[in-house]
């Protein structure tokens, strides 16, 4: 074979290579080779054309900030361990012309990274009575002023830790604290954890500290799993779940028709959450500008940041927000708003069958620094 012959097929091999990193066929399905989280913890929601629960596990992509439900079985030659969680690298087939009653792409497994064993606590009925503990939600309080028995985002719920006798300690140290190094929150679908008890030894002395109540707002539009976990010398020790019941309004904890409206002074109102502390969002009470109600939203600045740092924060939480509860962007203009400040600069729109949003960039003046902020109100 010649030179020139050799070269030819070297770069017709090369080029079939290239075609079959971008192609997984001839069908115009596209694939990557991608690093998957999965989570060591499950949700069950209904699938497409049903209103049955299904079990799906929680899987983070490299572009992803927040965990998403994969309905279980759905990476091809990957068997899903209760409780385990894992660093898979998958091939994932982005399809050309997708079923109509299905998803847009596939997986398939190339290779388990990592397995981790998820920690045991001690089985129930071999831990003492007196070590048990169970957290329960005793107090909610709606955004709005609302009479609702069901939780939405963005209001304010209170939660106590009681004992296996269902007796509550608002002072003092309950006698399962004796069991435990800490006791520490966490939900499966939220990145950070909340510790309400612990437990230190320094130099020969020990000290203790407990919060048996504790508050906080939620992100969340969806029913989501909280767990209380006990650990002794680093292991779970014993745990107790339960199940917060969350229910959309028409935006946030907002329901424009039956809320109330604050006519004179409106507070800003600091939206946190214990499990997700990325941002901590300013809600106004609701109000009126041209005889129709309306919230401004805004994102609180971090110390530790510096100005630029802070504005890109901005920005980022409040798209964050209005794509998670509000879906994809709109093509409103500021002609369609009655509530929109005369100087209002629009970024982007957002909206629901109740609701639009814009996204505002405030340029900034003399008196008032650059930000970014949401004006919302009823459609």
């Amino acid at each position: 074979m010649t030179i020139k012959n050799l070269s030819f097929v070297l770069l017709t091999a090369l080029s079939l290579i290239l075609v079959g990193c971008d192609n997984d066929d001839t069908s115009g399905d596209t694939y990557a080779d991608i690093i998957m989280q999965v989570s060591e913890n499950v949700v069950y929601k209904p699938v497409w054309g049903s209103d049955a629960p299904v079990e799906h596990m929680l899987v983070k992509e490299p572009s992803d900030t927040e965990w998403q439900p994969l309905v279980m079985g759905s990476i091809e030659g990957f068997e899903y361990v209760q409780g385990h969680a894992y660093e898979l690298k998958v091939r994932k087939t982005t399809l050309a012309n997708p079923p109509q009653d299905g998803m847009n792409c596939t997986y398939r497994l190339l290779e388990v990274i990592s397995d981790t064993q998820p920690d045991t606590p001690v089985a129930p009925e071999d831990w003492p009575e007196e070590a048990k503990f169970k957290l329960k939600m005793v107090q909610l309080k709606p955004f709005m002023d609302l009479d609702t028995p069901l939780a939405a985002p963005f209001d304010f719920l209170t939660f106590r830790i009681f004992d296996n006798k269902d007796e509550y300690t608002p002072f003092g140290y309950p006698e399962f604290l004796q069991y435990y190094d800490s006791i520490v929150v966490s939900s499966p679908v939220m990145p950070d954890t909340y510790c309400v008890y612990r437990k230190k030894t320094n130099e020969g002395s020990t000290s203790e500290e407990f919060m048996s109540q504790w508050s906080s707002y939620f992100f969340e539009k969806n029913d989501f799993q909280i767990v209380l976990k006990g650990y002794k010398d680093g292991e779970v020790k014993y745990e107790s779940k339960i199940e917060q019941v969350m229910r959309e309004r028409d935006f946030l904890g907002i329901d424009w028709k039956k809320g109330g409206v604050t006519l004179a002074n409106p507070q800003t109102n600091a939206i946190y959450c214990v499990l997700d502390t990325r941002y901590e969002f300013l809600l106004t009470d609701t109000q009126l500008r041209n005889n129709t109600s309306f919230v401004k939203i805004g994102v609180a600045n971090n110390i530790n940041f510096t100005d630029a740092e802070n504005l890109k924060r901005q920005e980022d939480g409040l798209r964050w927000l209005l794509t998670k509860y509000l879906g994809d962007k709109t093509a409103e203009t500021i002609d369609n708003f009655k509530t929109l400040p005369e100087d209002a600069s629009i970024v982007e729109t957002y909206g629901n069958v109740t609701t639009r949003a814009a996204l505002i960039h405030f340029k900034g003046d003399d008196l008032h620094e650059e930000c970014y902020y949401i004006i919302a109100e009823p459609k």
